[in-house]
């Protein structure tokens, strides 16, 4: 499965909360940036894909005590995949925020 680190419940909730965060920054930069191309949609955009990553790793810590530490997003999302009901769909979404570069 990959690299991970066992986590704790203060853990998954500092995670969780640092997922709001980067949340609240893309939204607000979002709203500065009506038409799409600009620094602040940079920021949006890359906020967003940090939330993501953030709440990916609340989720699976909240489930299975773990996160990945790979810096191969794929291998965080199969670990989300394992986090129950539902684990496979939200694989599918964080997958959709962050997809892996092709050069």
């Amino acid at each position: 499965m990959g690299r991970t680190r066992n986590t704790t419940a203060r853990d998954n909730r500092e995670r969780a909360a640092t997922a709001r965060e980067h949340y609240q920054v893309a939204q607000e930069r979002l709203e500065m940036a009506p038409d799409g191309a600009s620094s602040a949609a940079q920021v949006a955009a890359s906020s967003a894909v940090l939330a993501a990553i953030a709440a990916s790793d609340a989720t699976c810590g909240h489930a299975l005590g773990q996160h990945s530490t790979e810096q191969d997003h794929r291998a965080a999302g199969r670990l989300l995949e394992e986090t129950g009901p539902g684990g496979q769909a939200l694989a599918r979404k964080s997958r959709a925020s962050h997809p892996t570069r092709r050069t």
